[in-house]
């Protein structure tokens, strides 16, 4: 207690009793006894109220007693149904949980896990994933500072999340693997995953990746062959030994027609395979013709032209028809025009991309009428001098329209254009600046603009072929000024949106994932509409048996859950309730259980994160040399733990009763002797 407390409290205990005493015994009347009382009762009502007013701090110390904890992380997926040791892991749970000099040592926790991590969650062995990674980061949060080791009891086979032994070295805590299943090594093939993009071109070949591995003794081979229906379109041989047991097979498929298909994955048999369920696989790619057809307008040959056909047709999904200005007169077949250096003589040309409000590429130069130009449209001014000047490109990293990336600008020789300031009057999106003899401006050498539902690009400068030229001598490639016109292309040439309910869904779904279908709806000007009552028609195609299903609005989107839906085919249809708009489709849920796929445990991994952490690896029959090593193991001991704390008297109740209880008694013994 301070210093300066104390002394205050010598001085209210002084002056209290002084004060008690003047009142009582300096010319006082009455007995002296009964005075003594009266004095007596006033210094402890005087006193306590000084000692509120002063409010000194009282140390008061608390001593607890913290256990360890003991942590039972139970896994909860369907594959230790699989592998038939249900009650096997009960009973081990239950003995651990239960055991009274377990009790006495630790606080004994239980919490089981397959797609997350609950505590005290019924064993029922139903879930469908097992994400042992999520283990490892929960705990660590719930435990953070304690002492809490993890009795991990799995069969140590992952199906969602990073490989679980770089997630345990991570963990501070002890971790002791009871190994579930059989650790016996069997001959077993199994498709691990299969990689391909959800969209396909039509007429091109769409790549996939299989992943293949192997477990087992001695050497095998099997034959891997995908399915299309019941049609063999790609098959390899493949061997594997102990040593080499695992191998990613490339494959590209065609893609012939437009629309969603679905392919098969199989891996012949070995002889004594113990598990084949886990030798197929199915995914689906959606085909799409994403053809465009480019128009080329000029009135004059230019090397340009052929660069820019080029460098456009570098993909095949694209082709290009250049055209004599005087040869163009309908541009509905076409996804983008390119006008190159414009005259009088693109006037019908302007009228008729006005008029559709289509997208077009403008490439001025020396030979551009900028007289015309400037009264054909009303997105820029350009002022005309008649000079010529040579601009370089100066590349901006803030352009947002598209990704991009500076290939080398800097050292690609300029583009011939006209001297003279250029103003627009909308806001553009401009990827490279001019540069002028060494000196940057603010003038843009090719920009895009997007007004009226429309998207137009602009370069200010002729004799691009040379950029493609000095590509070329740099990468011994065109390829990155070809990715460059590519995205220009790609970017104007991408329709409107022109439907209003569009639907987000899958053709192929596992039984073990959630089946979530999304729609989108907008109103006329084409924005999202959050009022919109959207149902959905939902038929078994075995059964025919309809559901009349409501969207629920998320966010930004309308959602329906399906997730418990059976394995089967199903036919949808999405209406937009009053607004006759709607949207059908179908997909299919695929009797397909992840956690089958395994033929014994994962011994190798759970031993490895056993050493990891100085510990031993036992199983469901070890419960009593589980019990010993956790009883006589030191680290985990029990801690007596002190905490002080500073307690102001003024939160001391009592205090305040004792003032009340001695001015009462104080004054009814004056009444009681008369002297009130």
């Amino acid at each position: 207690m301070p210093a300066t407390t104390v002394i205050l409290l010598i001085g209210a205990f002084l002056l209290s009793v002084a004060l008690a005493a003047f009142q009582y015994f300096f010319r006082a009347k009455g007995r002296r006894s009964q005075n003594a009382i009266f004095a007596t009762l006033r210094f402890i009502a005087l006193f306590s109220l000084l000692l509120l007013l002063i409010n000194p701090k009282i140390t008061n110390t608390e001593y607890t007693i913290e256990k360890p904890n003991l942590v039972l992380a139970v896994d909860n997926s369907s594959s230790i149904a699989n592998f038939e040791a249900e009650d096997e892991v009960r009973d081990i749970v239950n003995n651990l949980a239960e055991d009274p000099d377990l009790r006495e040592k630790f606080e004994v926790q239980t919490f089981t896990f397959g797609r997350e991590v609950k505590q005290n969650g019924e064993l029922n062995f139903e879930e469908s994933q097992s994400d042992l990674p999520s283990v490892f980061k929960d705990l660590s949060t719930v435990f953070e500072g304690q002492t809490a080791p993890i009795i991990l009891i799995t069969d140590g086979n992952q199906t969602v999340g990073e490989e679980f032994t770089y997630a345990a070295q991570r963990f501070r805590q002890p971790v002791i693997p009871v190994v579930v299943g059989d650790t016996a090594k069997y001959q077993d093939l199994n498709i691990s995953r299969v990689n391909v993009n959800k969209y396909a071109f039509l007429n091109n070949r769409f790549p996939v990746e299989v992943m293949v591995n192997y477990s087992g003794n001695s050497s095998a081979e099997s034959t891997l062959q995908i399915f299309s229906g019941n049609t063999v379109v790609y098959s390899k041989a493949l061997k594997f030994s102990p040593e080499e047991n695992s191998e990613v097979v490339q494959a590209e498929l065609p893609a012939n027609s437009v629309g969603p298909r679905t392919y098969r994955v199989e891996l012949q048999h070995l002889e004594n395979e113990k598990n084949t369920v886990n030798n197929s696989r199915e995914f689906a790619v959606e085909v799409i013709d994403e053809r465009t057809k480019v128009l080329i307008a000029y009135s004059f040959l230019h090397p340009d032209v052929g660069a820019l056909k080029k460098a456009i047709e570098s993909n095949e999904q694209r082709e290009v028809e250049i055209k004599l200005i005087s040869e163009v007169s309908d541009l509905m077949d076409y996804q983008l025009v390119i006008l190159y250096q414009p005259d009088s003589r693109f006037k019908n040309v302007f009228s008729d991309l006005t008029s559709q409000n289509k997208n077009y590429l403008l490439v001025a130069g020396p030979r551009t009428d900028w007289n015309f130009l400037n009264n054909a449209q009303e997105i820029f001014t350009q002022e005309i001098t008649n000079q010529p000047e040579e601009f370089f490109p100066a590349w901006n990293e803030n352009f947002k329209a598209f990704q991009t990336e500076d290939i080398g600008y800097s050292g690609f020789p300029p583009l011939e254009g006209n001297f003279g300031n250029i103003e627009f009057s909308e806001g553009i999106d401009i990827l490279l600046y001019r540069q002028i003899q060494g000196v940057d401006t603010n003038d843009p050498l090719l920009a895009i603009a997007e007004a009226g539902g429309s998207k137009k690009a602009f370069l200010m400068g002729a004799n691009l072929w040379r950029w493609r030229s000095a590509v070329f001598q740099e990468n011994n490639s065109f390829e990155n000024f070809d990715r460059l016109i590519g995205n220009l292309v790609q970017f104007l040439a991408a329709g409107r949106r022109q439907e209003r309910l569009v639907i987000h869904y899958e053709p192929l779904y596992n039984s073990s994932e959630e089946v979530i279908l999304q729609a989108d709806y907008f109103d006329r000007n084409y924005n999202f509409d959050p009022r919109a009552s959207l149902e959905l028609i939902l038929s078994k195609e075995a059964t025919e048996e309809q559901r009349k299903i409501p969207f629920l609005l998320r966010e930004n989107s309308y959602e329906v859950d399906l997730s418990s839906l059976e394995a089967g085919t199903y036919n949808f249809t999405v209406n937009v309730i009053g607004e006759g708009a709607s949207r059908s489709g179908n997909f299919r849920i695929m009797d397909f259980d992840v956690e089958q796929q395994f033929a014994g445990a994962n011994f190798e991994a759970l031993n490895q994160v056993a050493e990891d952490k100085g510990q031993k690896v036992y199983f469901l029959t070890d419960f009593e040399a589980i019990k010993d090593q956790l009883l006589s193991d030191n680290s985990y001991a029990t801690v007596q733990k002190s905490q002080q704390k500073d307690v102001p008297l003024i939160d001391w109740k009592y205090l305040l009763g004792i003032i009340i209880l001695a001015l009462s008694a104080e004054w009814f013994l004056r009444k009681y002797y008369g002297f009130i």
